[in-house]
C-alpha cells in the first residue's frame, strides 16, 4: 500500500463523477478516480440537461465540444391519445445562466467531452477496471481497497487477482443507483414510491429525420409513450410496459419497430439498444459519513419525466467541489461540508416529487381517469407547474434583510473587458462573484475586504455599452443581461457563490458591507 494520500479518492466515472473530477482537478487537487467498467460506457442513459448544467460544463472547459452534437430544444409537448395538446413547455429562450434553456444530447458524446476536460488536469488520474471492495475510515483519511478486472475475449469481466489499497483525505461515491459506497456504509435510503417499467429504445439515424411532433409525451392510456431527440444524430422512444405483457416479447426487435412504426422504420435508423428499465424514486437520508460523501444516483433517484436525474447529480458535484476546495486549502473548517446535504437534499427532493407527480399523469392507463385528466387540461383546471426549486437552507443569507433573489441562480451575460469578449465566466473567471451596478470599493470594511480576498472573489461592475468610452478597464454589459436583472429584481448588488447560486443581494448600496459580513458570520458559525 502506497503512503501517498490523495486529496480525494472517487469511485465512479459517469458524467457526475467526470464533472466532479474535472472541478477538483481544475483547482489543483490530487484526485484518484476508480471505475469498475473497463472504458467509458458506450450507450446513453440520460438525454437532457438545462442551462445551469451547461454553465457548469462551461466552467470545466468542455461546453464548446458538447455543443457540437447537442440539440437545443425549443419546446416539449404533452399530448393525449387523440393528439390533443395538453401542455407545452416553451424552451426557446436563453436561461439566466447564459445558455439556451434546455438541451437534448447523446450521452456517450457528452462523456467523451467531459473525459477530455478531465485529461487537461494532470493532478487527476482515472483508473478503469477497478472495483471497490472495502472502505475503512480513519481520523484523518479514508482507505479504499480495490480489485482489478479485465474484459476477456467474450466481453466478460474477469478478476485478474491484482488488488490495491489507496488513501484519500476524502472519498466520494459517484457510483450510481446500486452504490457500493452507500451500501457498504449502511447509509439509510428512503423509497419514495414510484415504480414503473418502461421499454427504452435508442436509435442511430441513417439520415436527417424530422417530425411535426418531435419531442414530448403521448399520454395515451392504451400505451403511454415518449419520444425525443438524443442530440443531432440519435433518437429515443420510451413506452410503458402494460399490465400482463410478456417481457421477452417486448424485447424482440420486431415488437419495437411495430410500436414506433408511425415515426420510424429500419430504413430510417439502426436500433442500437432495446431494454426494459424500471423507473424508481428514492432518496438517501444520510449523504455522508465521516470523510465519505455520496453524489448523483448514489444519493437520489427519480423517474425521467423531467429530465433532471443527471442534472441533479451534476449540481451535487458542483456544490461539493467548491466546499471541498475551501476545506482542502484550509480556507474553511470541515464543518462547511455539513451544508452539502443541508442544501442539496431538499432541493433534489422537490424535483423528485415533481417528477413523480408528472410521471403519474403520464402513466395513467385507466381510460376514464385519463379522460378526466384530459378534460381538466381542456378546462384550464390544472395549475401551472411550480417554479424550479431554489436553495432554502445552508450557506445563504438567512437574515431578516435577505433579498428575494437569495438562493436563486445568478445571471451570466455577454461582456467585454480589456479587448476580450464572451460569456462572463470565460472573460472574468470563475469562483465567487460580487456583481453590482455601483462602485463597492469605498463601501467595504477591512473585514469584508479580507473575506473577499480570501475567497478570490471577482468584483464585477457591468456598465452599459453607451458608457464604455468613459470608463477605463470597463466590464461592458454587451447584451444588457445585468441591467435587466438588476431592474427586474429591484436589486443593486448580488454575491454569487462558485456554484452560481446567490448567497444574497441588496437593494440599497449602503447595505453591501453588511451582506458580506453576514457571509463571514456564516462561515464563522460553522467553525465554532
Amino acid at each position: 500500500m502506497s503512503d501517498e494520500i490523495f486529496d480525494v479518492v472517487q469511485i465512479g466515472y459517469g458524467p457526475v463523477g467526470q464533472a466532479l473530477a474535472a472541478m477538483l482537478g481544475q483547482r489543483g487537487h490530487n484526485v484518484a478516480v476508480f471505475e469498475r467498467h473497463s472504458s467509458l460506457y458506450a450507450l446513453p442513459r440520460a438525454g437532457h440537461f438545462d442551462h445551469e448544467i451547461m454553465r457548469i460544463f462551461q466552467s470545466v472547459g468542455c461546453a464548446e465540444q458538447i455543443e457540437e452534437d447537442v440539440f437545443p430544444a425549443t419546446k416539449y409537448q404533452w399530448r393525449n391519445g387523440k393528439g390533443e395538446t395538453l401542455i407545452t413547455f416553451d424552451w426557446d429562450q436563453v436561461g439566466v445562466s447564459g445558455w439556451m434553456s434546455d438541451y437534448l444530447m447523446f450521452q456517450p458524446y457528452l462523456e467523451n467531452a467531459l473525459h477530455h476536460a478531465v485529461q487537461q488536469y494532470p493532478t487527476v488520474s482515472v483508473n478503469h477496471g477497478w472495483e471497490a471492495v472495502e472502505i475503512t475510515t480513519h481520523a484523518d483519511h479514508v482507505s479504499l481497497e480495490l480489485r482489478q478486472y479485465m474484459v476477456d475475449a467474450q466481453g466478460r469481466q474477469q478478476a485478474t487477482g491484482e488488488t490495491k489499497t489507496v488513501k484519500g483525505r476524502y472519498l466520494v461515491g459517484a457510483d450510481g443507483a446500486n452504490s457500493f459506497v452507500r451500501q457498504h456504509l449502511n447509509l439509510p435510503w428512503t423509497d419514495l414510491g414510484f415504480n414503473e417499467s418502461w421499454v427504452v429504445l435508442d436509435l442511430k439515424q441513417k439520415g436527417p429525420v424530422h417530425y411535426e411532433f418531435d419531442n414530448g409525451q403521448i399520454c395515451d392510456p392504451k400505451r403511454p409513450l415518449c419520444l425525443f431527440q438524443l442530440g443531432k444524430s440519435h433518437r429515443r422512444f420510451e413506452y410503458m410496459v402494460m399490465p400482463g405483457e410478456d417481457r421477452e416479447t417486448l424485447l424482440r426487435p420486431e415488437h419495437a419497430w411495430e410500436t414506433i412504426r408511425p415515426w420510424m422504420a429500419p430504413d430510417d435508423a439502426d436500433l442500437i439498444r432495446q431494454i426494459i428499465y424500471t423507473f424508481k424514486s428514492g432518496l438517501a437520508s444520510q449523504w455522508s459519513k465521516d470523510r465519505v460523501f455520496l453524489v448523483g444516483d448514489a444519493a437520489h433517484l427519480m423517474p425521467p419525466f423531467l429530465g433532471q436525474g443527471m442534472c441533479s447529480g451534476v449540481r451535487d458535484a458542483k456544490n461539493l467541489a467548491w466546499k471541498l476546495d475551501l476545506v482542502l486549502k484550509d480556507k474553511a473548517d470541515a464543518a462547511l461540508l455539513e451544508t452539502y446535504q443541508q442544501e442539496r437534499s431538499p432541493h433534489v427532493k422537490e424535483i423528485i416529487d415533481l417528477a413523480v407527480q408528472v410521471g403519474k399523469i403520464s402513466c395513467m392507463v385507466d381510460p376514464e381517469a385519463a379522460e378526466a385528466r384530459d378534460q381538466a387540461f381542456r378546462d384550464g383546471a390544472v395549475p401551472p407547474p411550480p417554479p424550479f426549486p431554489i436553495l432554502r437552507d445552508g450557506l445563504i443569507d438567512h437574515s431578516a434583510e435577505a433579498h428575494s433573489v437569495t438562493g436563486e441562480l445568478g445571471p451570466q451575460g455577454q461582456v467585454r473587458h480589456l479587448g476580450k469578449e464572451g460569456r462572463c465566466d470565460d472573460v472574468l473567471g470563475l469562483g465567487w462573484q460580487l456583481i453590482s451596478n455601483f462602485d463597492v470599493d469605498e463601501l467595504l470594511s477591512d473585514g469584508s475586504r479580507e473575506l473577499l480576498q480570501l475567497l478570490e472573489t471577482r468584483v464585477i461592475r457591468p456598465i452599459p455599452v453607451v458608457d464604455e468610452p468613459n470608463v477605463a478597464d470597463a466590464v461592458v454589459d454587451i447584451d444588457g443581461t445585468y441591467f435587466r436583472y438588476f431592474s427586474a429584481n429591484n436589486v443593486s448588488a448580488i454575491l454569487v457563490r462558485p456554484d452560481f447560486y446567490v448567497f444574497g443581494g441588496v437593494q440599497d448600496k449602503a447595505d453591501i458591507d453588511a451582506l458580506i459580513l453576514r457571509l463571514r458570520d456564516g462561515f464563522s458559525k460553522r467553525n465554532d
